[in-house]
């Protein structure tokens, strides 16, 4: 059993608490902190299909299974950490001032090959959300954008039996009504606005 502990804790979302795993640093562990146990569970199944697919994991956390803690079930995934070790922020904290957007690349640029990414991969993400996206720096010049928490599809065995334009449509859906949120979302951060109109 794995031992978890305050010192370990990153942050929390809306069901699940995040630690960093005790034993390997390059990992951490998820842990429903509410009583509501049903999205875990379909994101669980959904990752474990995904294995299955031998999908590409460059823009997503990779899934590695199931752990027994003292805090209850936890899922293990990659910790996504910049080049220089500190672990990735999400992009929704670098569009909460304008000046945080312009220290990143255009994010709009990124947002455009994460939504590329999961069309060629198939992933449907029912959670479009700025704070489940990490901005990863690779190095001074380089980042991407890594899907860390959202990534759910209740119909996914249907789309795999039958159509992956089905699946393709689904996609392409959940990203349409993601970006036309922005605007309204970040209406407050005129920087990213001008990305978003293609001005800067």
């Amino acid at each position: 059993m794995i031992e978890l502990s305050d010192s370990y804790y990153i942050g929390k979302g809306t069901n699940r608490g995040c630690y960093i795993h005790p034993e390997d640093d390059q990992k951490c562990i998820k842990i429903t902190v509410s009583n509501d146990y049903s999205e875990s569970k379909k994101e669980i199944k959904y990752y474990k299909f995904l294995q299955k697919q031998n999908i590409s994991w460059d823009n997503i956390a990779k899934y590695y299974g199931l752990v027994k803690t003292n805090l209850g079930d936890g899922a293990i995934f990659d910790l996504v950490k910049d080049f220089d070790g500190e672990i990735s922020k999400t992009l929704s904290y670098y569009l909460q001032k304008d000046q945080l957007t312009k220290q990143i690349l255009n994010p709009i640029i990124l947002l455009k090959r994460l939504k590329k990414y999961t069309l060629e991969e198939g992933i449907v993400v029912k959670d479009l959300n700025t704070k489940n996206m990490l901005y990863q720096k690779i190095d001074k010049d380089n980042a991407k954008l890594v899907l860390i928490d959202g990534v759910i599809n209740n119909n996914f065995l249907f789309y795999s039996n039958y159509s992956n334009y089905l699946a393709n449509k689904k996609i392409k859906k959940l990203w349409s009504d993601f970006e036309s949120t922005l605007s309204k979302k970040y209406a407050f951060n005129k920087y990213f606005i001008n990305l978003l109109n293609g001005l800067n």
